[in-house]
C-alpha cells in the first residue's frame, strides 16, 4: 500500500528545492508580483508610444509624393501600401551596398524642397548622418530597397479605392512628421 503524500500540492524532485522556495515566495507575495507585472507591461507600452508621439508633436511636418508600390495588390484589408521615389536606391549611389546584402544598414536620405515649395524630394544618399540638412533615416532591405516605417496607412473601410486612384493619377501625398534624428511618423494621406 502506498504512503499518502504529506504535501498534496508539491512535487518532491531532488535538487530542485530552490524551485519550491521560489514558488512559495511567489504565493506569499502574489499581489505584489501581480502589481509589478502590470506596472512593467504599462511601462513597456508607454515607452513604445512615447517616441512616435514626441515626433508627431515636435517634428517638422513635410509632404512626400507617393508612388505605386505594388500595382497588382495595392490594398490589403483596408490599408494602403505606400512607396516613395527614394525607396529604391539608385545603382551604385552608395559604394558597398549590393542587391544581395543580408545585413540591414541605416541609410540617410537628404531631402530638399521641390519647386512647388510644399513637397520634398531626395537630394543625396549617405551611410553617415548629414549635418545641417533635413533628412530621413531608412533601413536597407534586399534588392536595394529602403524602408522608413511609413510604408503603410490604415484607412476606413470602403475608402481604399479613392486612394488607389489618387496614386495612379499621381495625386497622393503623405504628410509626415520628421524629427531631428531623421525618424518619420506618418500623420495622414493628402489627395490633391
Amino acid at each position: 500500500m502506498a504512503e499518502p503524500s504529506t504535501a498534496p500540492n508539491s512535487i518532491d524532485l531532488p535538487g530542485l528545492s530552490w524551485l519550491d522556495t521560489l514558488l512559495a515566495g511567489l504565493q506569499r507575495n502574489a499581489r505584489t508580483v501581480l502589481v509589478a507585472g502590470v506596472a512593467f507591461q504599462l511601462a513597456v507600452l508607454v515607452v513604445m508610444i512615447a517616441k512616435p508621439a514626441r515626433t508627431l508633436l515636435s517634428g517638422q511636418t513635410i509632404l512626400l509624393r507617393v508612388v505605386p508600390a505594388n500595382p497588382r495588390d495595392m490594398f490589403r484589408v483596408e490599408y494602403v501600401v505606400l512607396g516613395y521615389e527614394f525607396s529604391t536606391l539608385p545603382a551604385d549611389v552608395i559604394p558597398g551596398i549590393t542587391n544581395n546584402d543580408e545585413e540591414s544598414r541605416a541609410v540617410y536620405v537628404s531631402l530638399e524642397p521641390e519647386e512647388d515649395g510644399r513637397h520634398w524630394r531626395a537630394s543625396n544618399y549617405s551611410l553617415e548622418r548629414p549635418p545641417g540638412v533635413v533628412f530621413i533615416e531608412g533601413r536597407t532591405t534586399r534588392w536595394r530597397r529602403l524602408e522608413f516605417g511609413i510604408e503603410s496607412f490604415f484607412v476606413q473601410a470602403g475608402e481604399g479605392r479613392k486612394y488607389e486612384e489618387a496614386v495612379r493619377d499621381q495625386k497622393l501625398s503623405a504628410e509626415i512628421a520628421l524629427d531631428e534624428n531623421g525618424q518619420a511618423v506618418l500623420k495622414r494621406l493628402v489627395i490633391e
